[in-house]
């Protein structure tokens, strides 16, 4: 009974000697974890790149350990304090951000992500006989946004499609989104349907309050769509790169595809600096290449197209290809522009 003591006091200082040593040497070898403790406000749809655990490694190796936060890129303004740097999903978004904050630094673009709409093959056959997709040239389909909203306007429902045997559901033919006023993606998706209809805010807003409650990031509406497919929704408006991602890294099921609105947006992914060391992850994540990989092996497009290519030509959903530039794209709306349709659009919402 006298050894007792001395046995268990013996083992306790080994194991704390070797968690100690495994520490030290875990930062050395840059484990997940080893490096500079950096905060950052991300938009959703940014979250499985920053979990990875090669990107936590990547970062590790440069002296950084990154814990990012999500939520909706429009909500970031008044969420920045004690943050190294925001990550919102559009130079709007960022523009916002850096109007309501003392940057460090330049903003500094990252990658880039075109909007889509998530959606299942036999809904896509059902669009193109509504005369609202079809595919271009090049094979890829394309979603007809103002035919979409002239649909809506007469509230076109999806049991009035001929040949609807699967998907008898009495609601109006329309993309689910999160709320313009929360989320960079619904923002932008705003400023298209601005475009595709010349200015008609009534229908632009429609094609909102008919979906009824919605949630705030994008990365909510996607998860719904790959959890419970059509029972949550038949179309779903996603970044290029939530698509891609899932298609690479866990693969398409149930006739999972994608299409592209015609008038399309790519959204540029930018970051304010907001101290010294958000300014040195900035340049980080915009020029190594190893992280720029780690980006497109994401879905997202970098400013180096031969590291997105391989990643995209894994990617045949619906056996539709995914464009490998995007042509025709509607510029980014400046702050001031932006702020003024929403704020329009969200009078017209209430």
């Amino acid at each position: 009974m006298k050894r007792t003591g001395p046995l268990i006091v013996l083992v306790l200082v080994l194991a704390v000697v070797g968690a100690v040593a495994g520490n030290i040497l875990g930062r050395r070898s840059g484990s997940d974890g080893g490096g500079r403790p950096v905060k950052a406000i991300i938009g959703s749809e940014k979250k499985p790149f920053f979990d990875d655990p090669e990107v936590r490694r990547a970062l590790s190796r440069h002296g950084f350990s990154v814990r990012a936060d999500p939520i909706g890129s429009r909500q970031m303004p008044s969420r920045l304090k004690g943050y190294d740097f925001a990550f919102p999903s559009s130079t709007a978004a960022a523009e916002e951000v850096r109007r309501n904050s003392t940057p460090a630094g330049d903003n500094v673009v990252v990658f880039s992500s075109p909007l889509a709409v998530a959606t299942f093959v036999r809904i896509v056959d059902l669009l193109q006989v509504a005369k609202l997709a079809a595919r271009d040239s090049g094979g890829v389909w394309r979603l007809d946004l103002k035919a979409l909203a002239d649909a809506n306007r007469r509230n076109l429902r999806w049991t009035d499609i001929p040949g609807n045997t699967f998907h008898q559901v009495s609601r109006n033919v329309l993309v689910a989104t999160t709320r313009p006023d929360d989320s960079n993606s619904a923002a932008m998706f705003a400023v298209l349907l601005d475009k595709a209809t010349g200015g008609d805010l009534a229908a632009t807003a429609k094609l909102f309050t008919d979906q009824g409650a919605v949630d705030s990031t994008s990365a909510e509406p996607f998860e719904s769509y790959l959890r419970s497919g059509l029972n949550y929704a038949p179309m779903v408006l996603v970044y290029e790169a939530q698509f891609v991602d899932h298609a690479v890294n866990a693969g398409l099921t149930d006739g999972q595809t994608l299409v592209y609105p015609t008038p399309t947006l790519v959204c540029r992914h930018t970051i304010v600096p907001l101290t010294q060391t958000g300014v040195e992850v900035a340049k980080l994540l915009a020029t190594d290449r190893d992280l720029q990989r780690l980006a497109a092996k994401h879905g997202f497009r970098t400013a180096d197209a031969t590291l997105t290519a391989p990643v995209f030509s894994q990617v045949r959903p619906g056996d539709a290809p995914l464009p490998a530039s995007i042509e025709g794209a509607v510029p980014d709306p400046d702050y001031p522009a932006q702020q003024a349709l929403l704020a329009k659009l969200e009078e017209k919402m209430s």
